[in-house]
Parts: C-alpha cells; sequence; structure tokens
C-alpha cells in the first residue's frame, strides 16, 4: 500500500478515536476530561532517486605515431646511346653542259608569228582604252525631269491658320531607272508640318532617269519647295 494512503487511514483513526472520547464525556457530567495533544503527522515525500552513478571517465587514447615516410627510390642511371656518326657523302660534280645552237627559224615562221602578235594587241588595247574610261557612277541634275506632272504638296490646314510659311529644300537620288532610291530634307522649312508635306509630295513624284553619252544613269537632284500663303489664295 503507497506511504500516503497509510498516512490517510492513521489520521482518520485518530479523528475518530478523539471523536469517540469526546461524546463519552458529555454524557458523563462532572469529570475532568483530558484532552488528548493532537498528533502531527508528517507526510514524507518520495525518496529522492539515488544520484546517477558518474560515468567511467573514456580512456585517455594513445597518442597517434607520426608518419614515417619513406624515401623515394633513387633514380637509376639510363643509358644514353651515342649517336653513330653518319658516313661521309661523296662530293659529286658536275660538269657545265654547253648548249646546242639553235637552228634558225625560217622567214615564213618569222611572218606568221609577228602576225599573230600584232593580232593579239589589237583586243588587249581596247580593252585597255575601256577600262581607262572611268564608269559613271552619279551625276548631278539641275532641275529635275518628271515622267508626270507632279503633283503640289497639300498646305497643312494648322500651317495655314497658324500663317506659317517657308521654303523646304529636299535631295532626291534616282537609279538608272529612275526610281527613287532616296529622299532626305537639305534645308528645314522651321515649320515640322511643312516639311513633312513636302517629303510625302516628292516621295510620290515618278522622275524621268538621266542620261550620260546616252546611256541611263544614276543621279540626284535638289528640288526647292515654297510655301506661301499669298501665292496659294
Amino acid at each position: 500500500m503507497p506511504r500516503f494512503l497509510q498516512c490517510f487511514f492513521l489520521v482518520l483513526a485518530a479523528h475518530v478515536g478523539l471523536g469517540w472520547l469526546l461524546h463519552d464525556l458529555r454524557e458523563e457530567p462532572g469529570m475532568a476530561v483530558q484532552v488528548p495533544q493532537p498528533v502531527m503527522i508528517l507526510l514524507l515525500g518520495p525518496e529522492p532517486a539515488a544520484a546517477a552513478a558518474p560515468s567511467p571517465p573514456s580512456p585517455a587514447r594513445p597518442p597517434a605515431r607520426p608518419a614515417t615516410r619513406t624515401p623515394p627510390p633513387e633514380p637509376k642511371p639510363q643509358l644514353v646511346s651515342k649517336p653513330r656518326p653518319e658516313p661521309a657523302k661523296p662530293l659529286v660534280r658536275t660538269e657545265p653542259v654547253s648548249p646546242k645552237p639553235r637552228p634558225a627559224s625560217k622567214p615564213q615562221q618569222v611572218a606568221a608569228a609577228s602576225t599573230a602578235t600584232s593580232d593579239s594587241k589589237a583586243p588587249a588595247a581596247s580593252a585597255t582604252t575601256a577600262a581607262a574610261q572611268p564608269a559613271v557612277t552619279e551625276v548631278f541634275s539641275r532641275e529635275p525631269s518628271f515622267l508626270t506632272p507632279p503633283r503640289p504638296p497639300v498646305y497643312p490646314a494648322q500651317a495655314r491658320r497658324r500663317n506659317q510659311q517657308g521654303q523646304v529644300l529636299v535631295e532626291v537620288r534616282l537609279d538608272a531607272k529612275g526610281l527613287l532610291r532616296e529622299i532626305r530634307l537639305l534645308r528645314s522649312s522651321g515649320v515640322e508640318s511643312l516639311d513633312r508635306s513636302a517629303l510625302d509630295a516628292v516621295a510620290a513624284w515618278r522622275f524621268r532617269p538621266e542620261t550620260h553619252n546616252g546611256q541611263p544613269v544614276p543621279s540626284r537632284v535638289h528640288i526647292p519647295i515654297e510655301f506661301a500663303l499669298s501665292a496659294s489664295r
């Protein structure tokens, strides 16, 4: 039986016995009753667990022995074979051979050779003349030449309301067929809407190719375009 139950029953028995004595004393008056002193009961707690036995000290490790290095084996001397002397080459003496005299060519063969030489020089001279003439890459035209009449540029409405005027200078570069290769704004009018209207108009124009020595060649031309309100009204 657990210890705390034993203590509980002892306290209960003591209280029962004390109550019984008091009851008897009340029934017999005049008798002095000695009240027993209360019994003090101490409840002992559970015994502390035995201290854990200290673990035995771990045996000390023996010091590591230093590793002994074995010296590398000494290299054995290698036998070097001496090169054998090459036998001396015999000197060969070459004697100069005198050229044999060629027979004189016949007059007919000389005439034929001269004729062939003159014929071969003719196309070479024409090729040299053609190469001497520089190839025409591009010519500058003072005025543009059109296949169809060019349509004038549209005067922007905003520029008209603001009374904005100016001149635009456009450079046009054409190929040998008269087709547009490049359109560039050389000088602005100071108004962006006027410049854009001029470039759009030139891009829609159809030009005639420029010729040089009877042959069509690439060309470039400068075209001034004037925006003036007095002229348009």
